[in-house]
Order: C-alpha cells, then sequence, then structure tokens
C-alpha cells in the first residue's frame, strides 16, 4: 500500500510532457527570439502572422513592418543575450499563448553588470502552414528593492 501511495505521488510531481501544439509554439517563439537576436529578417518574416502586432516595454504599439524594419540585417548591433524562464503554454484550439520571464544582463561601461526581467506574452494563431505569432507585449518587472 505504501509502495501504491509514494508511486502515486511520484507521478502526481512529475510535469506531463507538452502537447505536440504546445511544443511547436514554443519552438515558434524560441525561432522568433534567435531571429530578433540573429537581425535574421526572412527568419523572422517566417514567424510573424501578416496581423502580427507588438507592444514594446514602454507602451508602443508597433506592426509587422515597423517590427520587421527595425531587425534589418544592416541595422543589426551586438546584444547581450537573453535567458528565458518561468515559461507557460496555454493551447485552447487554433490559439496559443505562451508567457515567460525573459532576463537580460548588460555589462555596464564601468565593468559592473545590471539584471533586468520582462515578462513577455506571446500569441500564436495556427495557420495553414504551422503556427504563427500574432502578438507579443513585453512587460518591465521592476527590480527587487
Amino acid at each position: 500500500m505504501a509502495i501504491g501511495w509514494a508511486m502515486a505521488m511520484l507521478a502526481a510531481a512529475t510535469p506531463a510532457p507538452p502537447s505536440p501544439d504546445a511544443a511547436a509554439i514554443e519552438r515558434l517563439v524560441e525561432r522568433f527570439n534567435t531571429a530578433r537576436t540573429d537581425f535574421d529578417a526572412a527568419a523572422l518574416a517566417d514567424t510573424l502572422g501578416s496581423e502580427y502586432q507588438e507592444i514594446s516595454p514602454v507602451g508602443d504599439v508597433d506592426d509587422r513592418a515597423k517590427v520587421l524594419g527595425f531587425y534589418r540585417p544592416e541595422d543589426r548591433r551586438p546584444a547581450p543575450p537573453m535567458q528565458g524562464s518561468e515559461r507557460q503554454i496555454v493551447v485552447r484550439g487554433a490559439t496559443g499563448i505562451e508567457t515567460e520571464r525573459r532576463t537580460i544582463t548588460m555589462t555596464r561601461p564601468d565593468g559592473t553588470t545590471v539584471t533586468r526581467s520582462i515578462r513577455v506574452r506571446y500569441v500564436a494563431m495556427r495557420a495553414p502552414n504551422g503556427w504563427k505569432l500574432v502578438s507579443a507585449q513585453y512587460t518591465p518587472i521592476p527590480p527587487a528593492k
């Protein structure tokens, strides 16, 4: 009896593998972020739906054309790596939402570092040729006091 109870507790503590749709959305978001980091306009365009809108950390609303224009390869500039964590994905029919924390550590000119985090919500829609992002919103997380 104790072994059965222990097995049930272990099974309850083990997260279920993501659904195929959730895994596809996770890959889509990773492709999107890699394309942004690499200033890969073709890969970025491939991840975005035609109706894509993005809300920046300062509240600006940018449409697909403006976002693609910002990541032109000739405008590439170095950027510190950003790490993702606290990922949650919800899929309902043809809509998927991924919410995660993205953290960046920057080195100041004096050599000290500062770490900042934002909460990002990505909205994806199922399209005939796979999932496409239709929205992203970036909300700064205030630093701990």
